[in-house]
């Protein structure tokens, strides 16, 4: 109990306290919370992505008209795994993904170099070789059913993003409101979901991921998964939306930025101090740069180096250097400037920079406590 969001700082409260959960009732062993209370969903008029908005826009009603500023944390778990999704929106996309994986891919990949939001210079990741050529599968309206329901997840999300842009708006405070979006970390490759009942994703029954193939294709252009820190694990797409500051909508920034940042950002805009201290214990101190600059100007001064570690994958980067190991795999060296995919590994060519980037990463793991995967 000392873990529930109440406990720790949130005033107000309502979702999971456990991890994934089915979309359209809570599992045995599952647990979610309304304020400081255990909460219990009604089958049958109940979709968790609804669910948090209808609280969500509740909340904004009653914070967004005051003159202090307020924090909103809407954690959709759209579109995590299970596969649950309503039989409309599954509909809209029923068909759509049979041109296959190796299609979709090359299309989104042509798609992000028109837009300007991938170097054309970086060349697409060859297809994982775990996942079959789309034209030798023996269950394409399976492959299809999955990749719909996924995608009808997001549909539905994106809906509900828009009820809670509404609702800021009906507020008066859209102009001054600062809203971030942003994703997981990289497409899910997880085959085998503990629990799986049914094959079929959508109903309330299922419990299945998309798996492989369709995670490859939505990772597009870039290597591996979640779970890993190539880039496939650790590039999120994320959105500012701050009409009073960000007067050109659209407009990119290709400079550098970690999820650590925000509670930079959020600290700097609200005017407030980050603690030194709580209940006499030190807090560390916060690591993150502020977004605003380049809110404001489009720009800001990088890192000097962010670095990553989960289950022995671990990373290290510095400008246009990355530093990355597949655990329990030797480190690689890749130029993101010129190779944002890595696809070519430079680190046998520069030795003294792997050394150098390798003292930073053990200097960092051993301030952070890091355990080696091994021991």
């Amino acid at each position: 109990r000392p873990h529930w969001p109440t406990d720790r700082g949130f005033h107000r409260y309502f979702g999971l306290i456990s991890g994934a959960s089915n979309y359209w009732r809570l599992e045995p062993g599952r647990k979610m919370a309304l304020e400081d209370q255990p909460f219990t969903p009604v089958p049958g008029k109940f979709y968790m992505t609804d669910a948090f908005t209808d609280y969500a826009v509740d909340r904004i009603g009653e914070y967004g008209g005051k003159p202090d500023p307020y924090f909103l944390y809407l954690a959709y778990t759209a579109p995590h795994w299970p596969l649950h999704a309503w039989p409309d929106d599954i509909a809209k996309y029923r068909g759509k993904y049979k041109k296959g994986w190796d299609a979709l891919r090359q299309e989104r990949h042509a798609r992000q170099k028109a837009a300007g939001i991938v170097n054309s210079k970086w060349p697409l990741t060859p297809r994982d070789p775990l996942v079959p050529a789309w034209d030798t599968v023996s269950n394409p309206d399976d492959f299809d059913l999955r990749m719909a329901v996924y995608a009808a997840q997001i549909d539905r999300l994106d809906q509900n993003v828009g009820r809670v842009l509404k609702k800021v708006k009906d507020t008066g405070q859209e102009d001054n409101t600062l809203i971030l979006f942003l994703a997981d970390n990289g497409g899910c490759a997880e085959e085998k979901i503990a629990g799986e009942k049914n094959a079929s994703p959508g109903p309330v029954d299922s419990f299945t991921s998309y798996g492989r193939p369709w995670a490859n294709a939505s990772n597009t252009p870039f290597r591996l998964y979640k779970h890993w820190v190539h880039e496939g694990g650790i590039s999120s797409p994320f959105i500012a939306r701050w009409p009073g500051v960000i007067k050109k909508g659209g407009g990119l920034y290709h400079g550098d930025a970690h999820l650590v940042d925000i509670m930079a950002t959020c600290v700097d805009l609200a005017g407030a101090q980050y603690p030194k201290t709580y209940n006499g214990s030190a807090v560390t101190p916060l690591e993150g740069q502020s977004l605003r600059p380049v809110f404001e100007r489009g720009a800001r001064k990088g890192h000097d180096a962010l670095y990553w570690e989960h289950e022995g994958n671990r990373a290290v980067r510095q400008g246009r250097w990355k530093l990355v190991s597949r655990y329990p795999d030797r480190w690689e060296l890749f130029d993101l400037e010129a190779d944002r995919t890595e696809l070519d590994d430079l680190a046998g060519r520069n030795p003294d920079r792997v050394g150098k980037m390798t003292a930073m990463y053990d200097a960092w793991a051993n301030k952070c406590g890091v355990i080696p995967w091994n021991q």
